[in-house]
């Protein structure tokens, strides 16, 4: 079981700026997802969700704070520490705020702004559009828990520990399930702010939590199971 001690004030620092980094990552990595997918037509859209997967790569890489990443830590992260979620998200946004502004002052800038927008702003004005979101959301948590977990069970069973991290980001990219902290850019494109607009952001976190927890709550059940039958 993963321990969380208590942080010092430079620790919480460094903290708060891998998670801001971590944003930043996913900033780049959904901006060429998100030019891929305007130049690119159909075939954009699966070399979108590959590039896309470089912000999730990078993270795990230099070990950076993302929170969706952390919510796979939620079943042994103890009431004390909750607190490291919602500082980890709102370092998360400020990365990808500073992200998304030094692309809209690119080159890319235009192309890359519209469609974003364009992106969102479909979702948005989809029927049923709440449930989709939220059910979209818990997809996306479920599969960046499998992308982290597998730096650790990977190499347990011979398998690519990249291969692991990567090919579950393509898989939700690709389908376009909702990440909360890269639909940040998007809706950062799209210049709404609305109830409309908070609403999708509280549901594809809470989906994004729900998503996310489920497998370590069964691998943690499975582990305690074991040990109650080594007991015996």
């Amino acid at each position: 079981m993963k321990k969380f001690e208590k942080m010092s004030g430079w620790e919480f620092t460094v903290f708060f700026l891998m998670a801001i980094c971590a944003g930043a990552v996913i900033g780049i990595g959904g901006a060429a997802s998100l030019l891929a997918n305007a130049l690119l037509g159909v075939e954009g859209k699966l070399i979108g969700a590959a590039l896309f997967s470089l912000g999730i790569f990078a993270i795990v890489a230099f070990e950076m704070r993302l929170f969706t990443g952390m919510i796979a830590d939620i079943p042994t992260l103890g009431l004390k520490n909750t607190w490291r979620l919602p500082v980890c998200f709102i370092g998360n946004i400020l990365g990808v705020a500073l992200t998304s502004v030094v692309v809209y002052f690119s080159f890319l800038g235009e192309t890359v702004s519209a469609q974003g927008a364009t992106l969102i702003l479909g979702k948005l004005e989809t029927e049923n559009w709440a449930l989709k979101a939220f059910c979209s959301a818990i997809l996306c948590g479920a599969l960046i828990t499998v992308s982290v977990k597998s730096v650790k069970f990977a190499p347990q069973k011979g398998l690519s520990a990249t291969l692991g991290v990567v090919l579950p980001i393509i898989v939700f990219a690709f389908c376009g399930f909702d990440h909360s902290v890269a639909n940040m850019m998007y809706f950062y494109y799209l210049g709404e702010c609305s109830w409309r607009v908070v609403g999708y952001i509280l549901l594809g976190i809470f989906g994004n939590i729900v998503g996310g927890v489920l497998l370590p709550c069964i691998t943690l059940l499975k582990e305690k199971s074991l040990i109650k039958t080594e007991d015996k």
